[in-house]
């Protein structure tokens, strides 16, 4: 093990970003510094806690019980050399939309040693790092991880944040650089977030890419949303528990097109690849949620009985003295989820109509065109992190992540 802190920096100014940063800070054997390129935002976190003398992760504990841990990062910084300088792991723990920006504000401060971990990474995740990194990519490690290490909610900005559910485990996956990390980055997110949730790698990042639950939340809304008449509603609807049996169809169907992906890539003469690990909705669920659903009976049983959903609703904004539907989340599942499923079936020769629908959907809602007669050839699709949009054409270069020298 190498001599020395951990040198960690945490990536954003969400509450996902005070869980990261908090767990990495109450640990004795990390070093934490907090990057949020919001000058203001690091502003206000750097004084809180110069005021407040550190941080409070409150962890809810399955007994039922809450405890408080302290936790000091060593800075909190919107300039990103001051807070990349000699870390260890860089972990981004933003929303998709903003990987990017991230991405690039670090990038001419990265060494040739980095792991870059998205928690979460989201599909394109790796086609993105390649993409900004460019020549430096090579030397770096990834990491992408399937959703955040635990369910949070923020109390006070720069102060205390609330672990309220961890998952059981999270499947990550590892594209490893010909650098040489300074310690194992997996372990080392163990390290730090202790025995929950368990991380565990995937056999090939195109696992992570494909995994079937980058398809709940746009599908969910779908379903409830599709047939709905356009007039102001009292409340927010319940979502998981609040899912009918036909959401639950589509569900399953949209599952589907993930294997038969997998399949079409896992037996492809092209490319040697193994995507086995690709699991079906219901495992997914079985596996992420086990002992925090009420009945196993099938797909629906598990979504409407998750415990710590139990409350969770759609997310509403005011209108005409009532509320509506706010569409705007699904951006982020069209380009770093569903556009990126798609790009891959087209170039791996599989047909996914319940997919193409849905992007069809979605883009409407949200006024974003991807998908033109069954192809990736609108106006934002270079927003999104599908593969066409990095130039990335053939098997070989999906499953590499990048261009091959004879692409280039």
């Amino acid at each position: 093990m190498a001599s020395g802190p951990l040198k960690i920096c945490v990536c954003g100014g969400d509450n996902n970003t005070h869980l990261v940063a908090a767990f990495s800070a109450s640990n004795p054997e990390a070093e934490t510094r907090i990057l949020d390129l919001n000058e203001e935002e690091a502003t206000k976190w750097e004084t809180t806690l110069d005021k407040k003398g550190g941080m409070v992760l409150t962890i809810n504990e399955e007994s039922g019980t809450k405890r408080d841990v302290k936790a000091k990062p060593r800075l909190v910084t919107s300039n990103p050399k001051e807070a990349i300088n000699a870390s260890d792991l860089i972990i981004l723990t933003t929303s998709a939309l903003d990987h990017e920006k991230y991405l690039q504000a670090i990038e001419p401060f990265v060494n040739r040693n980095a792991v870059i971990i998205g928690l979460p990474g989201r599909p394109g995740f790796e086609y993105l790092c390649y993409k900004i990194l460019g020549s430096k990519a090579d030397l770096c490690t990834f990491l992408s991880f399937e959703e955040p290490s635990w369910t949070s909610k923020l109390i006070e900005f720069g102060y205390q944040v609330e672990a309220l559910s961890a998952m059981k485990v999270l499947v990550g996956s590892i594209v490893r650089g010909r650098g040489i990390c300074r310690r194992p980055p997996l372990m080392c997110l163990q390290m730090i977030h202790g025995s929950q949730p368990l991380f565990r790698p995937s056999r090939h990042f195109l696992e992570v890419t494909l995994s079937p639950n980058t398809f709940l939340r746009p599908v969910i809304i779908y379903g409830q949303w599709d047939k709905w008449d356009g007039k102001p509603v009292s409340e927010a609807p319940l979502f998981y528990h609040g899912i009918s049996q036909e959401t639950t169809e589509i569900l399953n169907v949209c599952s589907q097109e993930c294997l038969d992906i997998a399949q079409a890539l896992t037996t492809s003469e092209q490319v040697r690849v193994d995507v086995t690990g690709v699991q079906d909705l219901y495992q997914w669920c079985m596996e992420r949620f086990k002992g925090d659903y009420s009945s196993n009976a099938d797909l629906h049983s598990i979504l409407t009985t998750i415990k710590q959903f139990a409350d969770l609703r759609h997310v509403m904004k005011e209108a005409d003295g009532g509320l509506v539907p706010d569409f705007d989340c699904l951006i982020d599942d069209l380009e770093a989820g569903l556009v990126v499923i798609k790009g891959i079936a087209l170039i791996a020769e599989v047909l996914t109509p319940k997919t193409d629908e849905l992007i069809t959907w979605c883009q409407e809602k949200v006024g974003k065109q991807y998908l033109v007669n069954g192809e990736l050839t609108g106006s934002d699709v270079a927003a999104s992190r599908c593969p066409q949009r990095f130039g990335l054409s053939t098997l070989e270069a999906v499953v590499n992540g990048k261009l091959l020298d004879q692409e280039l």
